[in-house]
């Protein structure tokens, strides 16, 4: 019997979400589960394929993309909590009004001062995490002199380099040049 891919969809979906309940749930439970649901059967063969994907998408969607996604959300959330934190940190009677800010403590004052410093390291700890300020090209030069990367992935490295002209910086290479003046060609040793 062929499943549409709205049927597979919403069986996808019930498997994401009593995954989520509990991730060490058995492929027979799972069974039981979508069984009662749908009040049809499943095998268990198709139920772990289904599984597969499912959790192969939760792997796809929560790459690097979705990481930074997420970063620009938590920025926005915090450079809104931060204005209202420091516009208590540096009360003034001017413009306080307009925010419906009474005058605060000094206790609070400097309670939100430290607020502002705690959160702007949190999220600065959060970019360095998520790998906002790596070079990657140095990363991945680095990787390929000392030999980290399996022969395959060095391969398919090097053809990107030389793919998008990108060559890195030479080390201790020995030039061959013998001279270059001004108006006369390079020699090179064994010409």
């Amino acid at each position: 019997m062929k499943i549409l891919p709205q049927q597979e969809a919403h069986l996808r979906e019930m498997i994401r979400d009593s995954l989520a309940l509990d991730p060490l749930m058995t492929v027979r439970r799972l069974q039981k589960i979508i069984t009662s649901n749908t009040h049809r059967t499943i095998s268990d063969k198709y139920l772990m394929r289904l599984m597969h994907k499912v959790r192969r998408d939760v792997v796809i969607h929560s790459d690097r993309e979705k990481l930074t996604d997420r970063l620009a959300e938590i920025r926005e959330r915090h450079g809104t909590l931060r204005k209202q934190l420091l516009r208590i940190a540096y009360w003034s009677p001017v413009g306080s009004a307009d925010h419906g800010i009474t005058r605060p403590k000094a206790s609070e004052q400097i309670n939100a001062i430290k607020t502002v410093v705690q959160m702007d390291l949190d999220l600065l700890k959060a970019e360095l995490e998520v790998g906002i300020y790596e070079d990657r090209r140095a990363a991945l030069e680095e990787m390929l002199r000392e030999g980290l990367l399996p022969q395959e992935l060095h391969e398919q490295v090097i053809g990107v380099f030389r793919t998008w002209k990108l060559r890195p910086a030479p080390m201790n290479v020995k030039s061959d040049v013998v001279s270059c003046t001004p108006g006369s060609v390079s020699s090179y040793k064994g010409e």
